[in-house]
């Protein structure tokens, strides 16, 4: 067997065990355990020199608060992380806002892409927005473990959610839309030459064009969601409608530019408001313009 496939099914081993342990457990527990989990991961630097360096480069908060919402940032990496093992069909407790807004928005015919950042647990979205609409669909990168992926892709079917794999997307997203399905997609990575730099936390960051090219081509409508843990355990689930721009979709450039500025507008917001839910300071999100 090549090494890195014994490396990748010694990962995919490791993962199954570690679910089934969460499984055997209270949540209560899994939650505490996966918040000491992430402080560990923590004091070991896990990926803490990319945090920093992405801290530093958005330079909104002073040394101190940076360091107090880094300690937050790795223990609800290991609480969301333990949720996101539990079983598919136990959701925790939540609150949505606005959820009449999809039935009001899949009136126009024309689709909808539901907006989401690595903030809070959108993994978690898809479970419940699976369980509630029909036709949706979320795009997403391929996994290099590809017994990692099949799992994961099995894990959204159990809810009635559908994976298509972002190098197969195009086509794909644009049947969904027409068809009057929900789209949901992640926007706050390094999309290389699939992106151009936009403001992002109010500095250059190579974004993804391909979302506001899709509402340019097919009118849908922009669905911005998050779901956030509580510290009761329970979940928030923020549900909003982006505002509609008043630009020719003839000028697709200017059309594409302003969809990209909103979209990361949006995500911004959030991510100032609740800077220890975004788990993008892990990524190497401003590549070109930071040194990783």
């Amino acid at each position: 067997m090549p090494q890195h496939t014994f490396a990748r099914s010694l990962e995919f081993a490791s993962l199954r065990l570690l679910e089934t342990l969460i499984h055997a457990v209270p949540r209560t527990l899994a939650l505490a355990v996966g918040s000491m989990a992430g402080d560990l991961l923590r004091r070991a630097g896990y990926h803490r020199s990319i945090v920093r360096k992405n801290f530093e480069y958005a330079g909104i908060w002073d040394a101190g608060e940076t360091a107090r919402i880094e300690k937050r940032l790795y223990r609800n990496i290991g609480r969301y992380g333990a949720d996101f093992l539990r079983p598919a069909d136990k959701i925790p407790p939540y609150t949505a806002d606005h959820f009449e807004l999809i039935d009001a928005l899949l009136r126009r015919g024309k689709g909808i892409i539901v907006l989401l950042g690595h903030f809070g647990n959108w993994e978690m979205l898809a479970r419940i927005f699976g369980r509630k609409v029909e036709r949706l669909h979320v795009i997403a990168r391929p996994m290099k473990n590809k017994m990692t992926q099949a799992w994961l892709a099995e894990k959204r079917a159990l809810t009635g959610v559908q994976t298509i794999y972002a190098n197969k997307a195009l086509r794909k997203s644009l049947r969904v839309l027409k068809n009057n399905g929900l789209l949901a997609t992640l926007i706050d990575q390094h999309a290389r030459e699939q992106g151009t730099d936009v403001p992002f936390l109010g500095k250059p960051a190579n974004t993804l064009r391909a979302i506001a090219g899709l509402q340019r081509v097919t009118d849908c409508a922009i669905l911005p969601t998050y779901a956030l843990l509580q510290k009761d355990g329970s979940y928030r689930v923020h549900i909003t409608s982006a505002e509609a721009l008043d630009i020719d979709p003839a000028n697709e450039d200017a059309f594409i530019a302003a969809h990209q500025k909103q979209h990361n507008d949006i995500l911004s917001a959030w991510i100032t408001s609740y800077p220890d839910h975004w788990f993008g300071w892990f990524h190497r999100r401003f590549k070109g313009n930071v040194q990783y």
